[in-house]
């Protein structure tokens, strides 16, 4: 597993956590989400101009997100697509941070 982190205090829309590799597909076995706000967060298969949505709307308030997937559950990119979020906040913008375990798989 792999560990991406991303820390932000300001709308996000269809940003990279894990770029794009050939060939390849990215999936997550688990999630944390920390904000000092109430936060709701989507995951993406493709960020960019016509994103797939890999998840529902996650509401996070301040006492965080805690996923465990696992592999039988994971988010799953498309194949060669990156892995990406979008996320806005109900109330006043504040420190956010997302903590994404994912592997690369044929």
């Amino acid at each position: 597993m792999t560990l991406a982190v991303y820390s932000f205090n300001t709308v996000q829309a269809n940003t990279v956590l894990v770029p794009a590799q050939a060939g390849k597909i990215i999936r997550v076995a688990r999630i944390q989400a920390t904000t000092w706000a109430s936060l709701r967060v989507i995951f993406l298969s493709d960020p960019g101009p016509d994103p797939v949505a890999l998840s529902p709307p996650l509401h996070v308030s301040g006492t965080g997100l805690n996923l465990n997937l696992g592999r039988s559950l994971a988010l799953t990119t498309g194949r060669g697509k990156a892995l990406g979020f979008s996320a806005s906040f109900q109330m006043s913008p504040a420190e956010s941070s997302l903590m994404v375990w994912y592997e690369v798989v044929s």
